[in-house]
């Protein structure tokens, strides 16, 4: 009776134990249980900001946990992406970034402090887009075959949003994958390149989408290609370069999260969950779709895939192309 008394003792203690620790065990993986960072490295009001505040409130809604973005903005974006690859690796700083994250990197290596691919551990993209070939309406071409013929002929100059930005490597790109030579003219952001365009400055720009449309639609500009795989849905009569001239030739570029690196592999699955989710929903979609994203949110593994592929292509054009930092 005496032993069946502590044996009965004895297992209701460990149930209780087991209890106890399966339920701190379970409080100590929760994730998150305290307010998220993330870090945009340019100022508010830009695309980067835009795309992180449309993602962190729908993140704070599905966590119950506010996630605050914090503008660290300076050094093309490299200050706030140093900030989170020197971060914690808890989860609860993260970086909210895109394709120019890489191609920093690809045209200052020396100026980068991090590793674009190995400092930081990928969570999920979240939308990606592609730029609009675009021509003043002097230029007598109306597709990329006319294009490249006219600029057999003479030298076109083509206006971008600055030395090392997107639409920069799409213009060389194009160039060396078309066997043409044009004048590249940077500008300080997207608005006075399309302003130049407009004027019939440079005969043609490789532009955002969001900075295209309203002057396509306005017929200030004429809209020739777009850079990516398939059709713009707000252009759906302006093939692809690919489809119109000149095969092979493609450019998207992507927006994403990404986190410190050596990330518990709980924390980034719930990362990657909460990220998935929240870009799934209809009213980050559509904030996403009203800045030139279409939404595409994948694993952890496919994005590190896509980062390392395109950063030896960006490396590669750089060191061809001979592109250096203003």
């Amino acid at each position: 009776m005496k032993h069946t008394w502590i044996s009965r003792l004895a297992y209701t203690t460990g149930m209780l134990l087991a209890l106890c620790a399966g339920t701190a065990m379970a409080q100590g993986s929760s994730f998150p249980n305290r307010p998220v960072k993330m870090i945009v490295g340019y100022p508010p009001g830009g695309g980067n900001d835009q795309i992180a505040r449309a993602v962190s409130q729908r993140l704070s809604e599905i966590w119950k946990q506010p996630v605050i973005v914090e503008n660290r903005a300076g050094a093309s974006g490299s200050i706030g992406a140093d900030a989170v690859a020197r971060a914690v690796p808890d989860g609860y700083t993260l970086l909210l970034t895109g394709s120019s994250h890489l191609i920093q990197a690809a045209v200052s290596p020396k100026v980068v402090p991090y590793k674009a691919v190995d400092d930081f551990t990928p969570v999920s993209m979240v939308g990606s887009a592609q730029l609009v070939v675009e021509v003043h309406p002097s230029v007598p071409a109306n597709n990329i075959r006319e294009l490249i013929a006219l600029a057999k002929t003479r030298r076109l100059a083509y206006g971008s949003a600055g030395t090392g930005t997107s639409p920069h490597i799409a213009g060389e790109m194009f160039a060396r994958a078309a066997g043409i030579e044009m004048t590249h003219v940077p500008y300080k952001g997207s608005a006075p390149a399309q302003t130049d365009l407009i004027g019939g400055q440079v005969q043609l720009v490789f532009q955002v989408t969001q900075s295209a449309l309203t002057s396509v639609k306005a017929g200030q500009v004429r809209a020739i290609a777009v850079t990516g795989k398939g059709r713009l849905p707000d252009l759906p009569n302006v093939p692809t370069v690919a489809e119109s001239g000149l095969p092979g030739y493609s450019l998207e570029i992507w927006w994403g999260v990404l986190a410190p690196p050596g990330l518990p592999a709980e924390v980034l699955r719930a990362l990657n969950e909460g990220v998935r989710q929240a870009a799934a929903h209809p009213d980050v979609q559509k904030r996403l779709n009203m800045a030139g994203l279409q939404v595409e949110s994948t694993s952890s593994e496919e994005m590190q895939k896509t980062m390392r592929t395109d950063l030896d292509a960006f490396i590669k054009l750089v060191r061809e192309a001979g592109i250096k930092e203003d």
